[in-house]
């Protein structure tokens, strides 16, 4: 039922989807849903929660542990914007997350705990070593995901997502480095 409601996702969008949409494209009853999700919002938490940690363990495997914090930074922002806009789980994310409630909404951010320790060990440690600006954690952490979100959404709403993701990537990188990085 996730691949089934994976590929409609992504054909007919989260709000469209129905269970009985799910369970007809993989042939069961409608009552089969319901023995194994307790409404459709559940479904979407576990397919997040399936799909989600390996796509995070690559991008994370992508990122250089030896270069410097501003160049992880880079590293770590282009692949999760290519992320947010290229791939199903991302898109879904993207444009699903706020409608959800609220404890849907923390058991998909908890999938995220990975991604989020990485950007924040990295800014920490660009601090550290004098190559970030100290930027109240209050205000960081909303700082980096809005300019990893916009750049997710930009690359959403091309008119060609897959030819435009990494342009879009670049640019986005690079502004969240540089609104980062002390002067000089």
């Amino acid at each position: 039922m996730l691949d089934a409601a994976k590929q409609l996702i992504s054909e007919i969008g989260y709000e469209s989807l129905s269970h009985a949409d799910v369970t007809a494209a993989v042939g069961m009853g409608r009552t089969t849903f319901y023995e194994h999700f307790a409404s459709k919002e559940d479904l979407l938490v576990e397919l997040v929660r399936r799909d989600l940690p390996p796509v995070i363990e690559e991008i994370l495997a992508s990122v250089d542990d030896g270069l410097p914090p501003q160049d992880r930074l880079y590293q770590l922002t282009r692949s999760m914007v290519r992320f947010v806009g290229t791939d199903h789980i991302g898109s879904i994310l993207h444009t699903e997350v706020l409608r959800l409630s609220p404890r849907a909404q923390r058991d998909i951010a908890d999938a995220h705990l990975g991604i989020a320790k990485a950007f924040a060990d990295i800014y920490r440690e660009g601090v550290r070593s004098g190559v970030f600006r100290e930027i109240p954690r209050s205000l960081v952490a909303p700082i980096m995901e809005s300019i990893v979100m916009t750049g997710g959404r930009v690359v959403m709403d091309a008119k060609r997502p897959a030819a435009e993701a990494d342009p879009i990537a670049v640019s986005t990188a690079e502004t969240l480095v540089s609104a980062l990085s002390l002067p000089g």
